[in-house]
């Protein structure tokens, strides 16, 4: 009975044995082609597509929005009070500097001239008599005469002589007042609008009688970004816009004849919009120009040896931008310094090396040492064009 029970629990633990290494087998052959199912081949070369980088000089035209301005506007306003006399201007008409615009009537102002010049002769007629008769008493001497009738003798002559600086002066300023009573054009231009009529009294603490307009140059005024100055006094720190055509574009579509002079630019920031003011003047024969008109400036610049990239290729981030180049079979992360935005491009500073390729494709993480190949891409229809 004993050697029975012993049987079957020698069986019992040989069964438990032979199961578990059973066991171990199966999941050791079965790992094993698991391993053997995801074994990585070796990864055969990345192909890229890329396109040659090509520096050039390349002419591109910023476009901007201004408004015209006249360089000299002048309210006119009268010096002195009356009546207008003649009126021999009206509105929207052309004139030149100098030309009579209004008088004033004269009457009073032309009494006044008369007076002061009679005053002055009065007090010529004084000073002479009182310049002889202190001549006199000075050649006479103490012995005849005393010295209070000779001190009394100079102070008449020197109060004569006083007289006749006072009648001086109000002698010219009756002429200024006189003068004044023909105003005339002070610049060349064209005359606003004239509310006036014969008669209607007039005076320096009126409103102005009517303004002239310089048209022929005239200003027209736009803003660069403070990063756009920054590039053009970079680019030319002597003279702004030297060798730059502006040139406008009107409301109508037209672009304007006349090429613009850069005269000069702000002298601080505007801060709402970090722009500074830029003038520049047009010669405007055919006064197609309009002050306070809007208008599209086009400044055309020309940068050497810069490359044009699509602007999808250049990856912009905080700490600047970059494009990845292949050269000489290895992948590079190549930092760029943009220059200009061209239409859906940018102008990049030319920074590449000879025999450099511009990677055209989206780059995912590379693995370290992965060999690169490239592939030049057949141009499209429209490129071709």
């Amino acid at each position: 009975m004993q050697d029975k029970q012993e049987k079957k629990t020698y069986w019992g633990l040989l069964l438990i044995i032979i199961i578990a290494v059973a066991a171990v087998f199966y999941f050791y052959h079965k790992e094993a082609d698991r391993n053997k199912k995801t074994k990585v081949p070796s990864s055969p070369d990345l192909v890229l597509n890329v396109i040659p980088v090509r520096a050039e000089k390349i002419t591109v035209d910023n476009s901007y929005i201004g408004y015209v301005t006249p360089i000299n506007s002048v309210a006119v306003t009268p010096y002195i009070s009356g009546f207008l006399e003649d009126i021999m201007v009206s509105g929207g008409q052309e004139v030149e500097q100098g030309d009579t615009l209004v008088v004033i009537r004269q009457d009073e102002y032309k009494a006044n001239l008369n007076m002061a010049q009679a005053k002055l002769l009065q007090s010529r007629a004084d000073y002479a008599n009182a310049a002889i008769y202190y001549k006199r008493m000075r050649e006479a001497g103490t012995k005849i005469i005393s010295k209070t009738e000779l001190d009394n003798a100079k102070a008449q002559y020197l109060t004569s002589r006083a007289a006749v600086a006072e009648a001086q002066a109000s002698l010219a300023l009756a002429k200024v007042n006189y003068d004044y009573t023909v105003i005339q054009a002070p610049i060349s231009g064209i005359v606003g609008d004239v509310s006036l009529s014969r008669g209607d009294y007039v005076s320096p603490s009126s409103p102005p009688l009517f303004t002239i307009i310089q048209y022929d140059p005239i200003r027209v005024v736009f803003s660069l970004t403070d990063k756009e100055y920054l590039d053009e006094i970079t680019r030319n720190p002597q003279q702004p816009f030297a060798n730059e055509k502006i040139t406008l574009r009107l409301a109508n579509g037209k672009i304007y004849a006349q090429n613009g002079q850069y005269k000069y630019m702000g002298n601080e920031l505007d801060k709402p919009t970090s722009s500074i003011s830029v003038y520049a003047d047009f010669a405007n024969p055919a006064r197609e120009l309009v002050a306070n008109a809007y208008v599209d400036v086009l400044v055309e610049k020309t940068y050497d040896n810069v490359v044009r990239v699509r602007q999808s290729y250049v990856t912009l981030e905080n700490k600047g931008s970059y494009v990845y180049t292949v050269h000489a079979g290895q992948l590079n992360k190549k930092a760029v310094e943009i220059i200009t935005v061209s239409g859906n491009d940018y102008l990049i500073k030319n920074t590449f090396a000879p025999g450099e390729y511009l990677v055209i494709d989206k780059v995912g993480r590379i693995a370290p040492g992965q060999k690169i190949k490239t592939r030049l891409p057949e141009p499209s229809t429209e490129e071709k064009k």
